[in-house]
């Protein structure tokens, strides 16, 4: 039987050495919502990637019709589309039909892997996402109000999130904002376009500001399904300069995390040039292999075990920790004791 030098039950009572409120980042691309819903959302509607967004959302006879290839990759279609005209027809009938589709979605009533994702980490944490479509913003309206979760930042917009311009914060998708009464303007939905402006947006502008605040001080950052596209040549860049900052007051990250089913000699050299220390990356084929499963809630307190220490950190065991899918209400009554410790810990 293995020693370990932390217990599961002294990680879960915060009964350690090595507290930290330094936060676990996670970065999600469409290869996430992909994993997280690979039957589709309620109805059985497919979650779109960039390679097969057209043929979802059914536009093939529309671009074949304008004269263009529809069998393409959405991101290299959409933007040639753009440099040749900014504002065609055939674009705003694109992006409206993106709109309609990602707002249609529904989350499935059952337990979800995002579900599982924003119950794993604290309200000190951070998720940075890509994606449009409606899932992570649903299922955190579903836990927010008992369980503390961590803050959401949508990179390219999102259809589920509305942006008050006179308090300068956005809210799941209403009317009115909840603070002045104003009402609420769309998010803008950032399509794949080689130089793109993320200042010119005021929505847009303040999730990157948060990026740039949250890798500074990340112990732990989670790439999950983000392919870094070839089209956000602007968003590679603000990620690789946030990791490398010289500044005496930023820490650097102490390890990467990178989901996906790719080769894992093609993502090591494709993300190795951002890390601070080149060997110090994790490449997991599924979330539920990764820090943040086994370690729910208590990811970055483990990492620093293991890392200052060199100690064997026990895993933490509860209903989110396995593809079975049981109810929400076990899920969030299994983080009971991981939240109470949290609370006197403040």
């Amino acid at each position: 039987m293995m020693a370990y030098g932390v217990t599961k039950q002294q990680l879960t009572s915060l009964d350690v050495k090595w507290r930290t409120q330094r936060p676990h980042v996670i970065v999600l691309g469409a290869g996430a919502s992909r994993a997280a819903f690979p039957s589709g959302d309620a109805r059985g509607r497919r979650l779109p990637l960039m390679a097969d967004l057209v043929d979802v959302l059914g536009l093939s006879p529309t671009i074949k019709a304008a004269g263009f290839d529809p069998n393409r990759n959405f991101e290299s279609l959409y933007s040639e589309l753009h440099s040749l005209d900014p504002q065609p027809p055939l674009l705003a009938l694109i992006e409206q039909r993106v709109m309609d589709y990602f707002s249609s979605l529904e989350l499935p009533s059952h337990p979800t892997l995002y579900d599982v994702l924003l119950l794993s980490l604290r309200a000190k944490d951070a998720i940075f996402t890509f994606n449009w479509d409606p899932f992570l913003v649903d299922a955190y309206s579903r836990h927010h109000d008992i369980v503390p979760l961590p803050k959401i930042f949508h990179l390219h917009g999102n259809v589920r999130v509305g942006y008050c311009e006179h308090c300068k914060i956005s809210m799941p998708k209403a009317t009115v904002c909840q603070r002045c009464q104003e009402p609420l303007a769309p998010s803008r939905l950032l399509y794949p376009v080689e130089k793109k402006d993320y200042a010119k947006d005021g929505f847009i502008s303040t999730q990157w500001d948060a990026v740039r605040k949250y890798i500074k001080q990340a112990a732990l950052f989670t790439i999950f399904g983000f392919s870094a596209p070839k089209t956000d040549q602007k968003a590679k860049g603000i990620f690789k300069k946030a990791w490398k900052v010289a500044d005496p007051e930023t820490k650097p990250i102490e390890r990467v995390e990178i989901i996906d089913i790719a080769d894992h000699e093609k993502l090591g050299k494709k993300w190795s040039p951002f890390f601070h220390f080149p060997d110090h990356f994790d490449i997991r084929r599924s979330f539920y292999q990764s820090r943040l499963a086994r370690y729910p809630r208590r990811s970055c307190e483990a990492l620093a075990h293991a890392g200052i220490n060199g100690e064997f950190v026990e895993p933490i065991p509860w209903a989110g920790s396995h593809e079975v899918a049981t109810s929400l209400e076990d899920i969030r009554d299994s983080l009971a004791e991981l939240v109470s410790a949290e609370v006197a810990a403040r």
